[in-house]
């Protein structure tokens, strides 16, 4: 008799949810929905009472994995030959032999929603993700065939899902709205659950007039304010173009004026049930935080510096210290990804443990006291527990939409720093051609994805001479796009006394000075006295410290105290 059961609890182990299938069909004998699991005493009992049931594995979020379905009998292969010769090779992951013919191809779920479907990647490929199962080795065809594993899991770790694959997939989903049951529809949703509603009651064959009715009944009942009656019937005479019964999928429209007004009120409504000066993402810095209001999600930050003055340090900092949070400030967590192409993943988390306090050279060296180590636990729970993401993996632009869907899907980030622009593979023929290709792509991830975005860059020869009198967003590489696509710029240079004595600085310590220039800054209401903030290292711990000079008139808005930059 075969081992189904021994298959199971192996699947288990993987984290991938099972349940018994009908023998050799594959039709669920529970409600596999609610009940797959990796419970083995579950499992054990289910093939107690059922010894012959073929084996079903949960696909999507729940067991960490998506099923591509190669099916012989309907071209799948031809297919898949000509997805392969178009995008590469496929990687090493997971297959197994199904009882047709054909092949289950498995990979890890990338994070983001990935619903089932037929043929959207080619004729006789379906997709099995959230919400789909299959039937796995050693179940039993009807045709007497037995599934097997052609690449075994044993053997085999599941292969990331190919970027050019998931963007396939995605490009076929139709976006989807929940229709609140009761209750006022949500600000800044209206618009898009209207036609919603409109199209579900023409595939249900009501005419124009009545939908019209239905929906201007909805309208002054849950929308408020309602929206006038033209909108409603331009809803109602769209739905028109569809016959009914037919499978109408609803494309989100673009925003009218009412949809973005009714956001912005919205946020100002929130807003004011909790006041405060920063609304953004609080820097590491609370003077940097306080003048500019934090950094916003859909904001791309563009941070150039020539090599050497500190610009990955002082963004690294500001990576940690944001996913760190401040309790005692009441300030919150925020999820950060910080992507490096020119540092290792161990050698960013060694600078992550020498801002919290412990030395390089002890750690290289290996001559670390007791408290070292003290302080190095001290530093490894609040780093591990911390939703701080360091990638070190070689990037293309055109994976990186994909990299961030994942890390949002998996980790919530926020937050985004890559360092730096310039090792990121991009198309173009010359450097100002990638340049702008990458600050495009950039911007609009930061906006659709509703992430601050952090990009590390550097300057061209005029901004080398970092103590020139003229450090304007000019100096930045690359082309005039990337300056414009920017919402914020920031400069980092060296300290130059001749522009900076006013300061309480003692001369042995401009060399541990870093000047960050806001050379741009969209939205920023707040005019900063000579346009920069200088930051220090400590010692012995390399961190930047901000300085400030509060006795200057006008060095703080008149609307910030004294205590909260302190």
């Amino acid at each position: 008799m075969i081992d189904t059961i021994g298959f199971a609890k192996a699947y288990a182990g993987k984290g991938w949810q099972s349940f018994p299938c009908r023998e050799k069909d594959k039709t669920p004998l529970v409600k596999w929905a609610d009940l797959a699991t990796t419970e083995e005493n579950m499992l054990v009992g289910w093939w107690d009472n059922y010894p012959l049931a073929n084996i079903g594995i949960a696909c999507g979020k729940r067991s960490g994995i998506v099923v591509i379905d190669v099916d012989k009998e309907h071209g799948g292969y031809e297919s898949m030959t000509e997805l392969i010769l178009k995008y590469g090779a496929l990687p090493e992951t997971p297959v197994s032999k199904t009882g047709s013919g054909g092949e289950h191809i498995f990979f890890k779920h990338p994070g983001i929603e990935i619903r089932n479907s037929a043929g959207k990647l080619g004729k006789g490929i379906d997709v099995r993700g959230d919400g789909g199962y299959v039937v796995a080795p050693p179940s039993t065809h009807p045709n007497g065939h037995i599934y097997e594993w052609v690449v075994k899991p044993s053997q085999n770790q599941l292969a990331e899902m190919p970027e050019w694959m998931i963007e396939l997939i995605k490009e076929k989903q139709q976006e989807r709205v929940e229709i609140p049951k009761e209750g006022a529809f949500p600000q800044g949703q209206r618009h898009y659950i209207l036609v919603s509603m409109a199209g579900a009651m023409r595939r249900k064959g009501m005419g124009t007039e009545s939908i019209f009715q239905a929906l201007w009944a909805e309208n002054l009942a849950r929308c408020d304010p309602p929206a006038p009656e033209i909108n409603i019937r331009r809803i109602a005479e769209s739905m028109e173009r569809y016959e009914p019964q037919d499978e109408i999928k609803i494309q989100k429209p673009l925003p009218t004026a009412w949809d973005v007004i009714d956001e912005l009120e919205a946020e100002i409504i929130e807003r004011q049930k909790n006041p405060r000066d920063v609304w953004g993402i609080h820097y590491a810095w609370p003077y940097l935080s306080l003048i500019t209001g934090g950094k916003q999600r859909g904001e791309l930050i563009i941070l150039a510096g020539e090599p050497g003055v500190g610009k990955s340090w002082w963004a690294h900092q500001d990576a940690l210290y944001t996913a760190l949070g401040d309790p005692c400030k009441k300030i919150e967590s925020t999820p950060v990804l910080l992507w490096s192409g020119e540092m290792s993943k161990k050698q960013v988390h060694r600078r992550f443990f020498e801002m919290l306090g412990i030395q390089k050279r002890h750690m290289l060296t290996g001559n670390m006291s007791q408290e070292d180590w003290q302080k190095f636990n001290e530093a490894k729970a609040l780093i591990v527990n911390s939703p701080i993401h360091v990638s070190d993996s070689p990037l293309d632009l055109k994976n990186v939409r994909g990299l961030l869907e994942r890390e949002m899907g998996e980790h919530g980030i926020r937050q985004v720093v890559f360092d730096y622009d310039w090792l990121i593979s991009a198309p173009g023929g010359n450097e100002i051609e990638q340049s702008q290709n990458i600050s495009r792509l950039m911007k609009q991830l930061a906006r659709e994805l509703d992430l601050s975005i952090i990009l590390i860059s550097s300057v061209n020869k005029t901004g080398m001479d970092t103590l020139s009198e003229n450090v304007t967003k000019s100096n930045v590489s690359g082309s005039g796009k990337k300056l414009h696509d920017a919402d914020v710029i920031y400069i980092a240079t060296k300290f130059n006394e001749k522009k900076n004595n006013n300061l309480n600085i003692k001369p042995c310590d401009y060399s541990k000075i870093t000047t960050i220039h806001i050379a741009k800054g969209r939205e920023l209401d707040y005019h900063i006295p000579g346009g920069a903030v200088n930051y220090m290292r400590e010692t012995p711990n390399p961190r930047f410290k901000e300085l400030k000079d509060i006795g200057k008139k006008d060095a703080i808005p008149e609307w910030v105290s004294r205590k909260d930059i302190t």
